[in-house]
């Protein structure tokens, strides 16, 4: 069955669902991510039930080649990862007006099993990875 959200057509084997939300967002679950060409190389994840929420995403590896978030195996065990090229790394991006000033969230990438379709926001304690590092310096 195919679904909606504005302007975007989705089959419900594109839904990407965060077992216990994300941190602020525990009660929305369900997402699909897509993107727009214009907008590359980012990319959107919107919510598919409950309030409209939606963010920026951006994989980190694109701006900081040297990312490297320390994750225990018990973080990521609920996402049933046979294989680390099942898991897809992205970061939340906080857009400003001036993209200079743009910066992600390397403190809380998410982690999303392609296969199982199962996403996590997983938060690092790093001092090296912070909530707002820019992506264009």
């Amino acid at each position: 069955m195919e679904h909606r959200i504005e302007q975007l057509n989705y089959q419900q084997e594109d839904v990407i669902t965060f077992p216990q939300g994300m941190p602020g967002f525990e009660a929305t679950k369900d997402y699909v991510i897509f993107t727009k060409p214009e907008h590359e190389p980012f990319h959107w994840m919107a919510s598919v039930v409950g309030p409209p929420v939606q963010f920026v995403l951006i994989n980190p590896l694109i701006f900081r080649s040297d990312y490297d978030p320390v994750i225990a195996s018990s973080e990521i065990r609920g996402l049933d990862v046979q294989d680390p090229k099942e898991l897809l790394l992205y970061c939340i991006v906080t857009v400003q007006p001036d993209m200079r000033l743009s910066t992600a969230n390397l403190a809380g990438p998410l982690f999303i099993n392609i296969r199982t379709r199962l996403g996590k926001q997983i938060l690092v304690d790093d001092p090296r990875w912070t909530t707002s590092v820019g992506i264009l310096s």
